[in-house]
């Protein structure tokens, strides 16, 4: 095994142009500070690099992860036996009036000031998501009933067989939290949204509004925690109700498990409140689940995305 680890290091060297990084802490990479350490971590600051980390990791059967801000994902306790990427290629550009072509590792605020500068509306809705846009296409992220697979236009694919691939918005299958990434695995390389036009003053207000309705319940940033952590589930009839109605009547706000809690001002929220393990979340989570099935009869479904050590090959 050491000499198949010095193997693919060097490759790596030779091919990507640039390290491998070893026994990595994925704590440092989570904002639910939580996991152990990953055989590989590399950070791609252009598209060659991730492009070619992708394609050799493929080549040589290494498990791959691609992550961006860190947000709606819980990393394991005993890490991750491959190689995680960390996308952090950032970019934005007007491709024309109603048009912004942006690189996957761009943060979602980047993006936010670029439309509120260049007077583009459309994506307030998005204001005070964490995380990167592409986290937030491949889990078709959202608020306020809307989602940002509502404004993509196309999109820049890497797909199994390392081709870059330019797909339209059909192709991802959106519905609620979900796209065809979650099934398919291809690395989302860019996106394209299209935009309305507005007034520079009234997008930022209605900015505002929508970051001070998100204070009012949601944690707050430096609170370790992974984002809402079930869906919101849909009901025979059509009716799609908060999580965290359901929840609150099980009495969530006031159950933990060792170092992980339910967030005291909203039930579906579970925060790292004195170094919480991956484990300490997972049956967290379970129990809420299984008193939400109790008495309801309603199967929650996680959005937090739970990483094993252990991975498939991507």
């Amino acid at each position: 095994m050491g000499s198949q680890k010095e193997d693919f290091t060097g490759r790596f060297l030779k091919y990507v142009g640039k390290p491998l990084s070893r026994s990595v802490s994925l704590r440092d990479y989570s904002h639910f500070k939580i996991g152990g350490a990953a055989d590989y971590f590399f950070k791609a600051a252009v598209n060659k690099e991730l492009v070619n980390a992708v394609r050799l990791a493929r080549e040589d059967s290494i498990p791959f992860y691609i992550i961006g801000g860190g947000y709606n994902l819980l990393f394991d306790d005993d890490g991750f036996r491959g190689l995680i990427i960390k996308n952090e290629i950032k970019r934005i550009r007007r491709r024309n009036k109603r048009e912004v072509e942006v690189s996957a590792g761009t943060p979602l605020d980047d993006l936010i000031r670029f439309t509120v500068e260049k007077s583009l509306s459309g994506m307030e809705f998005m204001a005070g998501i964490p995380g990167t846009v592409g986290g937030a296409v491949f889990g078709n992220a959202g608020a306020f009933e809307r989602s940002i697979g509502d404004l993509l236009q196309e999109a820049t694919l890497l797909d199994k067989k390392g081709m870059q691939v330019v797909v339209d918005r059909n192709h991802f299958q959106f519905r609620y939290r979900h796209s065809v990434l979650k099934k398919k695995h291809d690395v989302l390389l860019s996106a394209v949204f299209g935009l309305g036009e507005g007034k520079k003053e009234e997008i930022k207000a209605l900015i505002d509004r929508n970051l001070e309705k998100r204070k009012e319940k949601h944690p707050p940033y430096d609170l370790a925690c992974a984002g809402s952590y079930f869906k919101n589930p849909v009901l025979p009839d059509g009716r799609k109700v908060p999580a965290a109605y359901f929840l609150e009547r099980v009495g969530a706000k006031k159950m933990k498990k060792g170092g992980a809690a339910v967030y005291p001002l909203h039930a579906n929220f579970i925060i790292n409140r004195e170094k919480a393990s991956a484990q300490d979340v997972l049956h967290l989570a379970q129990e809420l689940k299984n008193r939400v099935k109790e008495r309801f009869d309603i199967d929650l479904e996680e959005e937090v995305i739970f990483l094993p050590a252990e991975p498939l090959v991507f």
